[in-house]
């Protein structure tokens, strides 16, 4: 394989990235949609943690696209709010399951 040929093998992967990429954050924020939509109609209040995932979902899939796009944002303190966001994501979803099922 030659150099050119690797190079354009690793940009066309970054392409693929960059759109899976985008199709996660605008999936968060139709799934953030619905879920205000359903909190709207039933008033559940387990519908409240679904919609804080999704808009934290949406704003890690941004901040992640963001500093793969720009050099100036691929910074260390991105990476571990990226990572923050991700537990957060995640001790939601379990005070979700625990709350719905103790309650």
């Amino acid at each position: 394989m030659s150099l050119s040929s690797i190079i354009l093998e690793f940009d066309s992967f970054d392409g693929i990235e960059n759109i899976i990429a985008v199709a996660i954050g605008v999936f968060s924020l139709l799934l953030l949609a619905l879920s205000i939509t359903a909190f709207r109609k039933t008033r559940l209040r387990i519908t409240i943690y679904a919609m804080i995932i999704f808009a934290l979902f949406a704003i890690q899939q941004l901040l992640d696209y963001s500093s793969n796009i720009y050099s100036s944002l691929d910074t260390p303190i991105t990476d571990v709010v990226i990572s923050a966001l991700t537990l957060a994501i995640l001790v939601l979803f379990f005070l979700a399951i625990v709350k719905t099922k103790f309650s």
